[in-house]
């Protein structure tokens, strides 16, 4: 059966396709090749496969062309996505560059401000070191419990003037923990200053207080003169001159005021220790007639006493009450032998009724040190010292001038 179905097909492919002979002359020579009948079967077998090839793949174009499209249009997303990720990323690293030196710029920055403030916080340490118990070196306020101010006439008591700062714990490895812990102590430092300063000035002020004057008049009086010294001169130069030329610093204006305060406490301190606040007699005395009107001892009327009179033993040594220079040491109608100090400041001191004299015109003299002795010379009804207080030629009352003194000693 098979048998025939095979022969009946091969004897139809045989009509269509017979056994063919292509003859070919050439140069009187004929030639012939036999294409058989299962070549031309199989020629058509393999152009029907190409074809349907052919077809089927143009099919498939055809019908996934969109999809192929859309991979397309994937792949593109996907390109620009990784386009603007690298840009993205490029721009990052510029930004973090960029964050990178700013930061150390501000870190320079801050490191240029920190020395400046070191500095000038290490000239306002050495300032206020040549005040007269002054540690800022080791200042206290950099540790726990708190400032203590002087006591003053107002207020005999110690006053706590601030809590200290206390520094927390900070990580060291923290730049602006730090730098926080830096400004804590630099606060610290200068709180104390602060306080030390206001508290000088209030003790100074209240000295000025109790002898009776005005303290621009005191003041005037002694830039006027040849007075002042190398604070005034380290004040007015280096950091102090900067934080004076920058007064929108917080930090400057702090360090300026000050040093403002500090230069005001040279002056007052220059000041007070020219002041006659010494007690003219070297040894136990009793003071007499107080100064102003009294009765004169001579013509029993009423008379104005322009000084203040101590008694004591003959020859008591009468001592200067201030530093100063000599201006006069000698006779004086109505006075007897004189001895007259020059202390700056517009003040003078007059030493009456001596019996001798111990200095020369010219001499320079300090605080307790002897100028002559006791007597009883000129218009004077026994042995005693008159003692006269003159501020810009006009006489004062000693006795102002004598508990300024005594102010000073109970402060130490």
């Amino acid at each position: 059966m098979i048998s025939r179905v095979f022969q009946s097909g091969w004897e139809i492919a045989q009509r269509w396709f017979p056994d063919r002979q292509i003859y070919h002359r050439s140069d009187g020579q004929v030639r012939y090749f036999e294409i058989k009948t299962e070549y031309q079967l199989g020629a058509l077998l393999a152009a029907t496969v190409l074809t349907g090839w052919l077809c089927f793949a143009t099919v498939s174009v055809a019908f996934q062309g969109h999809r192929i499209a859309s991979r397309m249009a994937e792949v593109e997303t996907i390109r620009l996505e990784a386009n603007r990720m690298v840009n993205e990323a490029r721009a990052s690293e510029l930004a973090a560059t960029n964050f990178l030196d700013a930061q150390m710029r501000e870190f320079d920055r801050t490191a240029v401000e920190f020395q400046a403030r070191h500095e000038t916080l290490r000239q306002l340490i050495d300032l206020a070191e040549q005040m007269e118990g002054s540690s800022l070196s080791s200042s206290p306020a950099l540790g726990e419990g708190r400032i203590l101010m002087a006591a003053t006439p107002a207020d005999p008591s110690q006053r706590e003037a601030r809590d200290a700062i206390t520094l927390s714990a900070y990580d060291p490895d923290d730049p602006e923990a730090r730098i926080e812990a830096l400004i804590a102590q630099q606060d610290a430092v200068l709180s104390e200053a602060e306080d030390a300063s206001e508290a000088r000035l209030e003790n100074l002020r209240a000295v000025l207080r109790l002898t009776g004057l005005r303290l621009d008049d005191v003041l005037e009086e002694g830039r006027g003169s040849e007075t002042g010294g190398p604070f005034l001169a380290m004040a007015e130069a280096g950091p102090f001159a900067r934080a004076a030329m920058n007064p929108n610093d917080a930090f400057s204006s702090r360090i300026a005021r000050i040093a403002a305060r500090m230069v005001e406490a040279e002056e007052l301190e220059a000041a007070v220790l020219s002041l006659p606040l010494g007690e003219p007699v070297g040894v136990a005395f009793r003071e007499t007639s107080p100064f102003g009107y009294r009765i004169d001892p001579f013509s029993g009327r009423p008379a104005f006493h322009s000084g203040q009179d101590f008694v004591a033993y003959p020859r008591a040594p009468i001592v200067a009450t201030g530093p100063g220079r000599v201006i006069y040491a000698g006779w004086r109608s109505g006075y007897g032998r004189t001895v007259e100090i020059d202390h700056g400041y517009g003040f003078v001191t007059r030493y009456g009724h001596m019996t001798s004299i111990d200095v020369r015109r010219g001499d320079q003299v300090e605080r307790g040190q002897r100028v002559g002795a006791m007597g009883s010379t000129g218009r004077s009804t026994a042995t005693h010292l008159h003692y006269e207080v003159i501020f810009r030629n006009d006489q004062t009352d000693p006795e102002r001038f004598l508990r300024a003194g005594q102010y000073v000693q109970q402060q130490g």
